[in-house]
């Protein structure tokens, strides 16, 4: 295995993935340093875990050549029928696993999650941030999994073998002044996790176990990853 290469690859692949999070339209008009100081206004500040869903899951699969249970495997849906992108969010997953990694590395003590998502379809919507003037905590994080951050995408000519990849950014938004105080953004693919490959024949017997089971350990991974990055984050 070519380390290097590899590494590359997967920076290109989270580059496409998140390529609609990284434009100016995202992020918020203002913005604040992520100093020692305000690292630990935010441990001990009262902090509200939100989440965004973006449209759909996107499945490619050749015209007409996916297997009857795919789809509804992926998406949790018994309704789901060859072709149709049904909606199966995994940002309430990374949502409930940031808030016990925050809380066991010690980034947070004070920390709310609201249950219900926000919607959004384009990044620019995410610019305006007066949804959050006079919520009731100091710091809010964003959980956001944007359009095309999660998929199960397979290589050419090999359509029944796919890759599912996951991939979100967080914020931290200060609510007294709505200034954006830190952006990162983490993904989990096959590169990183052989057991994100699949085949289309292991969704048979239980497929949305198995697609679950899959989910839940890229979500887990996606928290840590997003752990270690606050933890190193420099002003």
């Amino acid at each position: 295995m070519n380390l290097n290469k590899d590494n590359i690859v997967l920076r290109i692949i989270l580059s496409i993935v998140l390529a609609l999070c990284v434009t100016s339209a995202v992020f918020a008009q203002k913005k604040a340093k992520l100093t020692p100081e305000e690292k630990e206004n935010i441990k001990s500040a009262k902090v509200l875990l939100v989440r965004y869903e973006a449209p759909p899951l996107h499945i490619m699969t050749p015209k007409d050549a996916v297997g009857a249970g795919l789809v509804a495997d992926l998406t949790d849906s018994d309704e789901a029928k060859d072709g149709m992108r049904h909606r199966f969010y995994p940002s309430a997953r990374i949502q409930k696993d940031l808030d016990s990694v925050l809380r066991a590395e010690g980034i947070v003590s004070n920390l709310e999650f609201r249950e219900d998502a926000y919607e959004f379809a384009m990044n620019r919507e995410l610019k305006d941030l007066s949804k959050y003037e006079g919520t009731e905590a100091d710091y809010i994080v964003e959980v956001i999994v944007p359009l095309m951050g999660f998929q199960a995408t397979y290589m050419p000519i090999k359509w029944r073998k796919y890759n599912l990849q996951l991939g979100c950014f967080i914020r931290i938004i200060r609510t007294s002044d709505l200034a954006l105080v830190w952006k990162t953004n983490a993904g989990y693919t096959h590169l990183q996790d052989g057991d994100m490959k699949f085949h289309i024949d292991e969704l048979e017997n239980d497929g949305k176990a198995l697609i679950a089971g899959k989910v839940e350990k890229a979500s887990y991974g996606i928290a840590l990853k997003v752990a270690e990055k606050f933890h190193k984050a420099k002003k």
